[in-house]
């Protein structure tokens, strides 16, 4: 039996060992899906005996998802674009990280029926999950996507094409914007805060939150008093976590 986790910081929440363990089960899939929950020093040490015989693949959330880069040997596409991996996968010794967040935020886009290309889009966050999330829009064709966070001077030089940059705390107005999407971990079970004030929308606003503990973020819930259509990270998780599967199933 191979052994499959997530690696990250304050994960006990995490509902992907219940994804993956039923999916495995269901498919007879000789895999075992943990949580490995670290800091950093105890990420590096593990790193060091991550590529063992028992180990069939990992994926990573936050705090780690563009840090963890430095340690991997190869970078397969769209992660080595994104510059961030949310899977790892092992072979023959070799550490390759992958992006299939990308792939999951695409695919949650088509269950939801939302059409992006010509849209203005808002992005919260400038992290590992905002990263896939702007790639992703790009390639989708969409009309603008500001990015707001609260280091500008980080953002500019992450997000280099983008129409504006904003500080996450000075945002005036909501009304240009068809879509607004978070990616920060405000509003998640560990951080049960508002990242933005709704107000001055278009009454078609489009809320995505791609936090999914609660099920209702108050982000989420204040979109829905608003008469807004608002969804959380759930489907996106699902399916980031499908893409992980098959990868991991091709390299063992």
């Amino acid at each position: 039996m191979k052994i499959c986790g997530l690696i990250g910081k304050d994960i006990h929440h995490s509902i992907s060992p219940k994804i993956h363990n039923e999916y495995y089960k269901q498919n007879h899939i000789n895999f075992k899906y943990k949580l490995f929950n670290m800091n950093k020093n105890e990420l590096i040490e593990f790193l060091k005996v991550i590529n063992e015989k028992e180990y069939g693949g990992f994926n990573v959330t936050i705090p780690y998802k563009e840090y963890i880069i430095n340690y991997l040997d190869e970078l397969t596409y769209p992660a080595s674009l994104i510059r961030a991996v949310n899977t790892i996968s092992i072979r023959n010794g070799i550490l390759i990280g992958h992006n299939t967040d990308y792939f999951g935020f695409i695919y949650s886009l088509e269950h939801w029926k939302i059409k992006v290309e010509g849209k203005d889009v808002l992005i919260l966050g400038s992290g590992g999950a905002a990263k896939a999330v702007y790639y992703a829009l790009k390639d989708l064709k969409v009309k603008d996507i500001d990015i707001a966070g609260r280091n500008v001077d980080r953002i500019s030089k992450t997000f280099p094409v983008v129409r504006s940059i904003i500080n996450i705390n000075n945002i005036k107005s909501l009304y240009k914007y068809d879509i607004i999407i978070n990616c920060t971990p405000l509003g998640n079970i560990n951080n049960e805060v508002m990242p933005i004030t709704l107000k001055d929308f278009k009454d078609d606003l489009i809320i995505y939150d791609l936090n999914y503990i609660p099920e209702k973020t108050k982000l989420l819930l204040d979109a829905e008093d608003k008469g807004l259509k608002a969804i959380n990270g759930s489907i996106m998780l699902e399916q980031q976590a499908y893409e992980s599967i098959n990868i991991w199933n091709l390299n063992t």
